[in-house]
């Protein structure tokens, strides 16, 4: 799966809070890998600006060199029925984007 910094910055909040000590390995797993790393902030130019609670980056960089993520089919199904517990409520549709990539790549 092709992730870019929207989508990674997204998927923590696919995720439930609460579970199982096997969801909870599994979400630990899940974040490691999507997660923005320090390289990540500076090959990118991603800056916090907490004064406007906005987060900024390359978007160009970015659109030409996605994070591409392998998940087991374990952590799969588990991002599946995470999504599945959230179709109630409201988001925002690039939030939705994220669940949409999750759904297509099962």
């Amino acid at each position: 799966m092709q992730l870019h910094i929207k989508d990674r910055i997204y998927f923590p909040n696919i995720m439930p809070r609460t579970g199982t000590f096997l969801e909870f390995n599994l979400k630990k797993s899940i974040t490691q890998k999507v997660a923005i790393t320090e390289e990540d902030k500076e090959r990118f130019n991603i800056k916090t600006d907490q004064e406007r609670g906005i987060i900024t980056w390359d978007n160009e960089k970015d659109m030409a060199e996605p994070l591409e993520v392998s998940f087991t089919a374990d952590e799969l199904d588990f991002l599946k029925k995470s999504c599945e517990k959230l179709t109630e409520q409201e988001n925002t549709d690039d939030f939705w984007t994220v669940v949409e990539k999750i759904y297509n790549s099962l």
